[in-house]
């Protein structure tokens, strides 16, 4: 989800071009990538085509045909992307050598409602992913091997905690800590004002030591 918030424009403004200058192909392929998150996020899947993506990056169609086979194969190359990012960015904190596996979840935690993950671009690019998801197989085999992992990295995690819960019980733990996460993280973008960052971060801690009692 590597993202950053953006200033929405005044109705009716023009969104400037964004150009694409001569760069190494892999920065140019990325480049591409984090511009259809953009259209993604503003214009749904819909809005999103080659042509608008090639308008917003400033390229020509023949170099998007150059990294993408067509633009249905480039949005779900960017939901592999983004899966990824999830992936390593939660990974990173959560297999961290010699560090205690409340202060991981924690970081976990935090990272979730970073600046970086939870801001509104970042929703509307997923909004439209979920959108996908519903109807096309492709979508939905990715999204379930990213929740899959996601639950994975987690019940690791939770597994190594000195008060964790008996084996039969870990599934529910694992399975309800993971709702928790994604519903306030969905809340706190969706209305920050509603639900600050900082509480977001503070529910998923306190709902983890519910679940698993932190040892005195």
């Amino acid at each position: 989800m590597n993202t950053r918030p953006t200033e929405t424009p005044q109705p009716g403004a023009q969104r400037p071009r964004r150009t694409i200058k001569r760069q190494q192909p892999g920065v140019r392929r990325q480049d591409l990538l984090q511009v259809t998150l953009e259209c993604l996020s503003r214009l749904g899947p819909r809005g999103t085509t080659g042509r608008e993506i090639c308008r917003q990056a400033g390229v020509s169609h023949g170099l998007l045909r150059h990294y993408f086979t067509n633009p249905q194969n480039l949005l779900l190359e960017t939901y592999e992307e983004l899966c990824n990012q999830v992936i390593t960015g939660l990974a990173a904190e959560l297999t961290v050598p010699d560090r205690d596996a409340w202060v991981s979840l924690d970081a976990f935690f935090d990272k979730l409602f970073s600046d970086e993950w939870a801001n509104t671009q970042s929703l509307g690019a997923w909004l439209a992913f979920w959108s996908l998801v519903r109807s096309d197989p492709e979508f939905a085999a990715r999204n379930d091997a990213l929740n899959n992992e996601v639950r994975r990295l987690l019940a690791d995690a939770m597994s190594r905690l000195s008060e964790r819960p008996q084996a039969s019980s870990m599934d529910d733990a694992v399975a309800i800590m993971a709702a928790t996460m994604d519903g306030l993280w969905f809340e706190f973008c969706l209305s920050p004002n509603r639900l600050s960052r900082e509480r977001g971060m503070e529910l998923c801690k306190r709902t983890l030591r519910i679940l698993i009692p932190e040892a005195a």
